[in-house]
């Protein structure tokens, strides 16, 4: 009988060191994922910051490149206008003068 419960105790200490292990081995595991995912984060926290930046920088750029374009398509209408002005300055000083005076 004192073999049988001799037996029972190494098996069960042999299932606590079992146990133990798979205790360790699964903390060790879990530590393992922990920091394969905050190196994960990181690189995607990098990567997305990288496009973020890329696409401020485009969309700055087309910015720029279309308040050029408004300030070149003013100037033009501004020299255009300048233009007709210089140019029938007498004849609009005239219609004006006509409306005015009625006729």
């Amino acid at each position: 009988m004192e073999k049988v419960i001799n037996l029972l105790y190494d098996i069960e200490e042999k299932a606590n060191r079992i146990i133990s292990r798979t205790d360790e081995q699964k903390n060790a595991k879990r530590r393992e994922i922990d920091h394969e995912l905050s190196l994960f984060e990181s690189s995607l926290t990098d990567e997305t910051n990288k496009k973020i930046q890329f696409l401020q920088n485009q969309a700055d750029k087309e910015l720029e490149l279309e308040r050029k374009a408004l300030i070149d398509d003013c100037a033009k209408q501004i020299e255009q206008l300048e233009t007709t002005f210089t140019m029938n300055h007498d004849a609009l000083l005239e219609h004006v003068f006509q409306n005015i005076i009625g006729a």
